[in-house]
Formats: structure tokens, C-alpha cells, sequence
């Protein structure tokens, strides 16, 4: 399956078929766009990627909050939010169809960043890419500012927002952090939680959205002194050549490609999480941030995550100094300096959703018979199935028996509706990639057919083995698996 679109399309049949994410709403037809629900098993996936980011915050001495998705208008106008948040919209003159400029335009080359350009730099832009409006075809028009911030009331007259982004919950909770757990640097502080964002034109299911989960960790300090591994390599795209290249840290930061250690450190940890859960190494770059920067920004990255033939932003990799707290300060916070002076912070703010969404998409297989994800076993749903071979002849007693007497019954799929080939599709098309038959050779030696979604390759072990091959499965090649439990 080469068609982008088509991959797309049918990763999004099978989320609506097996209920991994769907519409928000979808029983009314005027439901409204940009807002997406999880379901079971999606929730599932959901929980266990965040469990592997926990591990990355754990390993880095971080503590975890959930701060209020109501923030009080003073925040966003000392953070610059109230001011600057806004994104540039275009209308079609003939249909009223209505776009976010940059998007569109990244949408016909993807190699350039066209935030925060002109209105004239757009315009020439949209005549050389002979841009017209998708619905209709008709020109499109003037360029306006749009506000992107959701603003509400609390009680009678007070103003208020739904948080832009999830960090600034973690700098206003610094101060009372930093007093309870130890009063030492570097502190990492990491949450998960919801922003919201009003945007134009929200597409590309959980890839743009505008209510999303974001997981930030947010490393607050005096001192640029990290415990590095300077052999470790990651891979940074040049702009200016479009080369991708391999460098470890040592270089990077002694050809001043990284600039600080705590970049370096940062970015290193995150890359580790990426290759944990699933993605491989040629599918993540880094993209050094130039002007395109934000203003605030000693040093930026951007970690990209390869979508075949193009790249999406899925970390925001910034040292943000001591712009944020010092904002806080002049618009009347307290108690924000140690020993008299600001702390400064480096951010690593990650898209859950398109986290989410971009492994599926990595892990998405199909050939002439059937689609399914390829996941790792850390991140599946189910770290394995058990089925009866037919609901009769006490096979579905048998293997029920086998379920709940499990250790790790809290992990494995239990199904006894349908054939069997169908039962093995439903639980590859959920990423389960290990299923185990009880059929009537278990009744007469105690053995049970163990199947890959992979390979589709099958072989029997005893089902006194069973837990311990669910053990070994998540990090023990199939091939390895059969040579130490298979039957004969």
C-alpha cells in the first residue's frame, strides 16, 4: 500500500471498526470538527505509551503533576499568549471554505516552515504554488488573524482561558514543587494533560486537533551540567543541504550543532523513549530551528517523525531560558527567584495524540489478505489472545479455565464469538501480535497452538508454559520462542 491517503483511510476504517478512536459525538450529523474520543482499546494503547514516557520521566528523577485546564487571564497575558496566540486564516472568496495559511501552504511542500510570514510573503506564496480552494476551486482571498485561545467565563464576570498549552500549568506549580521536594536543581517536572486550541481548519484525525493531550517534561536549573552519553547518535537534518546526518553527541556539541548540555541531554532521553515504544531509527530526524525559532528560544530542535514520503513535528525542543518565570514576575508573581535569580528551563513537549497516532501508523501492515499493526509488545492492547478453537466439546471451558487462572490475565484478550480466522483477524487488526488456540489436541496432551501475527507462523507448547511465554514474548524473537517452548 503506497497511497498515503489510502494508508491513512484505511488506519481509520479499522480505528472506527475496532473502536481504537472515532468522532466525538458522532450520533448527531452536526457534530462539531477537530474533536476525537478514544475507545477501549485505544485507551488501552494510550495508557500503556504513557507508562513507557513515565519510565523516561522516572529515569530522570522527574515528578509528575495534573494541573487545572482553567488558567486566569493574568497567565495568558504575562506568558504572551492573550497577545500573540493566533494563527493566520484565508477565506474562499467563491464558497466561504476557510484555511489556515501556513498549514495549506505546508501541504504543498513540506520541506519549508511557513510560520509567522507576512501577509504579502503568503500571498506570493499561494500565486507560485497556484493555490486554490480545495472544495470549490474558487480564489481564495484576504488574510486575517484568527485567535486561537478558548475564552470563557468563571462565575459571573471573570475572564478566563482553557490552557493554550499544558506547560504552563508546570511553571506556575514550580515555586511549590521546588519548596516541598528538595529544593535542588536540576528538578525535572513532567504532566500529561489536555490544551485546547481553536484552529481554523482541524484535519488529519489526532493529528490535528482541537482539543489534545500533550505530555511535557520540563527540566527547571542553575547549572548546565547533565550526565551525558557522548557516544550516543542521533540524526540531524540540515535545512540548508537537506542532508540527514548521523552525529553523536560529543560532535554535535563540539561542532556547535547542540549548544548546551541540557539540550543534548534532553533530546537524547526522548529519542530513547521513541525507539522503545516502537519507532525505528531511520523514521526520526531532528531539525534544527533557526529564525523559525521562537523569540523567546535559546536553542530549538524539533523532533520529526517520518510519514512515508513526508516528516511531522512531534516534539517541541526548546531551552526557553528564563523567559517564562521572569514573565510571571513582571506581571506580579512572587517567590519565583532562588538565591536570587531566575532558574532556567528546557522544555520537551510531545503531541500524545500524534504520538499515538504516528506509531499505528508506523506499525500499520497490510498485504493482498488482510491489514494489521505490527506493535511492540510494550504498547499493545493485549500482550497476548486466548481463543477455543469452537464454543463446544468444553474447548471454550477449557480455555476459559487457561484465561482466568493466568497471571497475566489483566493482559491477555479472551474471545469465543466467530470462526477462528476471524477471531485471529480481530486481534491483529488491534495489534495483538501473540494468540493462543486450545483445540482438541490440547484435551489429549495438554498442548496449545501458539500463532504471530506477523509471520502467521504457528507452533504448539505446553499450556503449563503459557505464562512464561508471555513473559519471554516481549523481548524474545518468535524463532527464539519456538526453539525453547515448542512441542513435539
Amino acid at each position: 500500500m503506497d497511497n498515503k491517503d489510502d494508508r491513512d483511510e484505511e488506519l481509520l476504517r479499522i480505528a472506527l471498526s475496532r473502536g481504537i478512536f472515532f468522532h466525538s459525538s458522532e450520533i448527531f450529523s452536526d457534530n462539531i470538527s477537530g474533536f476525537w474520543d478514544y475507545g477501549p482499546i485505544g485507551v488501552r494503547i494510550l495508557n500503556n505509551l504513557l507508562e513507557q514516557w513515565r519510565q523516561t520521566v522516572y529515569s530522570m528523577n522527574g515528578l509528575e503533576i495534573s494541573g487545572s485546564v482553567v488558567l486566569p487571564k493574568i497567565v495568558l497575558q504575562a506568558s504572551g499568549h492573550e497577545e500573540n496566540f493566533f494563527d493566520m486564516e484565508i477565506k474562499c472568496k467563491n464558497c466561504g471554505a476557510v484555511y489556515r495559511v501556513d498549514k495549506l501552504l505546508e501541504e504543498k511542500d513540506s520541506s519549508k516552515n511557513f510560520e509567522g510570514l507576512t501577509d504579502e510573503q503568503y500571498f506570493d506564496y499561494i500565486k507560485q504554488y497556484n493555490i486554490k480552494c480545495s472544495k470549490c476551486g474558487g480564489e481564495l482571498g484576504e488574510i486575517k488573524k484568527f485567535g486561537t485561545m478558548f475564552s470563557l467565563k468563571v462565575g459571573e464576570d471573570v475572564q478566563a482561558y482553557l490552557r493554550p498549552e499544558a506547560c504552563q500549568s508546570i511553571f506556575l506549580d514550580f515555586k511549590r514543587i521546588f519548596e516541598v521536594y528538595g529544593k535542588k536543581f536540576p528538578m525535572v517536572i513532567a504532566q500529561v494533560g489536555k490544551a485546547f486550541r481553536n484552529e481554523i481548519s482541524p484535519r488529519n484525525t489526532l493529528l490535528r486537533q482541537r482539543e489534545f493531550y500533550q505530555n511535557d517534561i520540563e527540566i527547571f536549573f542553575t547549572e548546565d551540567n547533565f550526565n551525558l552519553d557522548n557516544d550516543y547518535e542521533i540524526k540531524i537534518y540540515d535545512k540548508e543541504d537537506k542532508s540527514i546526518d548521523k552525529i553523536s553527541i560529543k560532535d554535535a556539541l563540539s561542532k556547535g550543532i547542540i549548544k548546551s548540555n541540557v539540550t543534548a541531554y534532553g533530546i537524547s532521553k526522548i529519542q530513547e523513549f521513541l525507539l522503545r515504544v516502537g519507532f525505528k531509527d531511520e523514521e526520526i530526524r531532528y531539525r534544527k530551528l533557526y529564525e523559525d525559532k521562537a523569540f523567546y528560544s535559546k536553542e530549538s530542535f524539533d523532533i520529526e517523525i517520518k510519514k512515508q514520503d513526508s516528516w511531522v513535528e512531534l516534539v517541541a525542543c526548546n531551552n526557553r531560558g528564563e523567559h517564562d518565570l521572569l514573565s510571571y514576575e513582571k506581571y506580579g508573581a512572587k517567590g519565583l527567584r532562588i538565591e536570587g535569580n531566575i532558574p532556567q528551563i528546557f522544555e520537551i513537549s510531545m503531541g500524545t495524540d500524534r504520538l499515538f497516532y504516528l506509531l499505528l501508523f508506523s506499525s500499520f501492515r497490510k498485504d493482498d489478505q488482510r491489514s494489521w499493526f505490527s506493535m511492540n509488545s510494550a504498547v499493545s492492547p493485549y500482550k497476548a489472545a486466548i481463543f477455543p478453537l469452537v464454543s463446544k466439546d468444553n474447548l471454550d471451558v477449557k480455555a476459559k479455565a487457561m484465561f482466568e487462572s493466568s497471571m497475566h490475565k489483566n493482559n491477555i484478550l479472551y474471545s469465543e464469538t466467530g470462526s477462528i480466522g476471524k477471531r485471529y483477524r480481530r486481534a491483529e487488526e488491534v495489534g495483538i501480535k501473540i494468540a493462543f488456540t486450545v483445540d482438541y489436541d490440547t484435551v489429549e496432551d495438554g498442548t496449545i497452538t501458539v500463532r504471530e501475527s506477523d509471520s502467521m507462523k504457528q507452533f504448539r507448547i505446553s499450556s503449563n508454559n503459557l505464562d512464561r511465554f508471555i513473559f519471554d514474548s516481549s523481548s524474545v524473537s518468535f524463532d527464539e520462542l519456538r526453539k525453547r517452548y515448542e512441542s513435539h
